[in-house]
């Protein structure tokens, strides 16, 4: 008497198997798929290109950003020139990469020749965003800072 020959029904019966699982896992993911946060794309590309024109302006002016000191924060925005602006506000900005815990948001304040601003950073690293407004104009910069 001969047995029929169990490799064919047993590879048949595991790609079944393997197929339906990984069907069943696709169907949920699927169904727990909210689609993207924000769906307003015109809106988003509008913004782009007013960044891109910002960024354009930003050049065209010739300031900079110099940091003289992290903590406390001191600082300067300098013309093309070299001379430092001082009638303009100077928000900045901590912020922690993986967290927001400790974001802190301050506006300096300009005092002996810098902007000033008193922080308390934790160690490890740190974003900073500054953002000047003088003249009308804006300046942007962000920084990676890693504090000891």
């Amino acid at each position: 008497m001969s047995y029929p020959k169990p490799w064919p029904t047993a590879i048949v019966v595991s790609l079944t198997i393997f197929i339906t699982v990984q069907l069943s896992l696709v169907r949920l993911a699927a169904k727990g798929f909210e689609g993207p946060d924000d769906v307003n794309y015109y809106k988003m590309g509008l913004e782009y290109s007013k960044e891109l024109e910002r960024q354009k302006v930003q050049r065209r002016n010739g300031w900079h950003l110099e940091v003289l000191r992290h903590n406390p924060l001191e600082c300067r925005i300098l013309d093309r020139d070299g001379r430092p602006l001082e009638d303009g506000k100077l928000d900045v900005t901590f912020k922690r990469p993986a967290t927001r815990i400790q974001d802190q948001a301050q506006q300096a304040t300009w005092q002996n020749g810098a902007f000033q601003a008193q922080w308390k950073p934790a160690p490890g690293p740190w974003l900073v965003d500054f953002h000047f407004l003088c003249r009308g104009q804006e300046f942007r910069s962000r920084q990676r800072w890693s504090m000891l």
